[in-house]
């Protein structure tokens, strides 16, 4: 793939830096700086709100309620911090930095306290007080199984998908634990090397083999290179097709849990 040296505005420069970083084409970059119209997709973030909560008597009874896996959408700014009442780390906005709502993966909860999965390197997980947003539940997880090479859609805990991907190489490893999805973006171009669709996460891959500027955030994304499937061939983020990838779209929603275990 020609190493891009094109202009994109906002979210599209952001991302575009996520996909090459995290991700990485099947060849070395070369020097050319000539960009095509089919090289460069045009990506724009595809939010998702969360379904409206049953009325409730209060907060604290639909909280309650709420059947895991559950997710926080951030509707103020807020601080991140290291336990309940504790050191503040982080700065939480409203909008992720590719500008979808801020909805993040619950990991535990305290009274009048979440702990959620951001996309802080050094602060994978942290507690926001519940009064910052609202719970929700989410209907689908996804597993993905390094070994098998396959991705798994879990609907109330029961499978509904399966697909074939390709996984990164023993230099550059799809990182293995709980992540999380941060953003749908689609890129506008099916034929680009990230494909139609890109389900972005809060997971880091930190061997970067290129060396290159861009962000090391890896994501599940379309590959129009299908000969890829099954194989450990790219720099940390997870591929399928484009097909897999629209029907991930439509039904997984930001802030869904994703698990990769070998």
């Amino acid at each position: 793939m020609s190493h891009r040296r094109a202009v994109l505005g906002g979210a599209a420069a952001a991302l575009l830096a996520l996909a090459i970083g995290g991700c990485g084409a099947d060849v070395e970059p070369s020097q050319d700086t000539t960009t095509t119209a089919a090289q460069t997709p045009t990506l724009s973030a595809t939010p998702t709100a969360p379904a409206p909560a049953r009325s409730k008597p209060s907060a604290s009874s639909r909280a309650s309620k709420l059947r895991p896996p559950l997710a926080f959408h951030v509707r103020r700014r807020t601080m991140l911090r290291t336990a309940p009442d504790g050191r503040m780390v982080a700065r939480i906005h409203t909008k992720t930095e590719f500008k979808s709502p801020t909805i993040l993966a619950v990991a535990a909860r305290k009274p009048g306290w979440v702990l959620v999965r951001t996309s802080y390197e050094h602060h994978h997980v942290g507690w926001l007080p519940l009064s910052a947003g609202a719970l929700f539940s989410q209907p689908r997880s996804i597993v993905i199984d390094l070994s098998r090479r396959t991705l798994t859609v879990f609907h109330r805990g029961k499978l509904t998908d399966r697909y074939k991907v390709a996984v990164g190489t023993d230099a550059t490893p799809t990182p293995r634990g709980k992540f999380a999805v941060t953003d749908r973006l689609r890129t506008g171009n099916a034929a680009s090397d990230y494909g139609c669709c890109i389900l972005a996460l809060n997971g880091h891959q930190p061997k970067i083999a290129q060396g290159w500027g861009g962000g090391d955030r890896v994501a599940i994304h379309a590959t129009p290179h299908t000969w890829t499937l099954g194989h450990a061939v790219s720099h940390g983020c997870v591929r399928s097709t484009n097909a897999a990838l629209r029907q991930l779209m439509r039904h997984v929603r930001i802030g869904t849990p994703v698990t990769i275990h070998a």
